[in-house]
């Protein structure tokens, strides 16, 4: 199914603000997001746990996002790339209670464009603590993607079921109303 185009240009910062709502609670009925913060981090959570299976980690969890059915312990790591910041760095890793991380690479307008696999060992090779954030920040670089021990994997097919709109929502939001093109 093709993408809509929507000219949000002509709605007031309210409107834009309850369509921003809107949405957001819709992804959270859902079950994609989990928080009211910023959605990147849950949607890798979904997608990744929508890819392996198992279960997704509580709030207070530790170390890891998801276990696999196989008992891997996977810390999730989402990034959105905008045309303003060529951004590489991930937010800070700092603990070690995880077997693999996965970085789940998104677009400007949330098109999935890499999901690697790093094993821990890898991980602490390659990304020494920094004492600022008290943790190990990875850069997602060809470098990195190189190393023979860390995995490219295709998540689309999951992320194309977390994203079906099979699960609709019976909230009702009250979102302005956007002219047809």
């Amino acid at each position: 199914m093709a993408a809509v185009p929507v000219d949000l240009s002509s709605l007031t910062i309210a409107e834009l603000l309850r369509l921003w709502a809107g949405t957001m609670n819709e992804l959270r009925v859902r079950g994609v997001v989990r928080t009211n913060n910023n959605p990147v981090g849950d949607i890798a959570e979904a997608i990744v746990h929508e890819h392996y299976g198992g279960q997704r980690g509580s709030f207070s969890q530790k170390g890891w996002d998801v276990q696999d059915p196989s008992g891997r312990r996977l810390q999730v790591k989402g990034m959105r790339q905008t045309e303003l910041r060529g951004r590489r760095n991930l937010s800070a890793i700092r603990d070690s209670d995880y077997d693999v991380v996965v970085v789940v690479v998104f677009d400007i307008d949330f098109a999935l464009t890499r999901t690697i696999e790093i094993p821990r060992p890898v991980v602490e090779e390659l990304f020494k603590i920094r004492p600022y954030v008290n943790g190990r920040i990875i850069t997602v670089s060809d470098a990195l993607t190189s190393v023979a021990s860390v995995s490219s994997i295709d998540m689309t097919a999951a992320y194309e079921r977390v994203g079906s709109p099979a699960a609709r929502s019976t909230i009702g939001v009250d979102v302005p109303s956007v002219p047809d093109p």
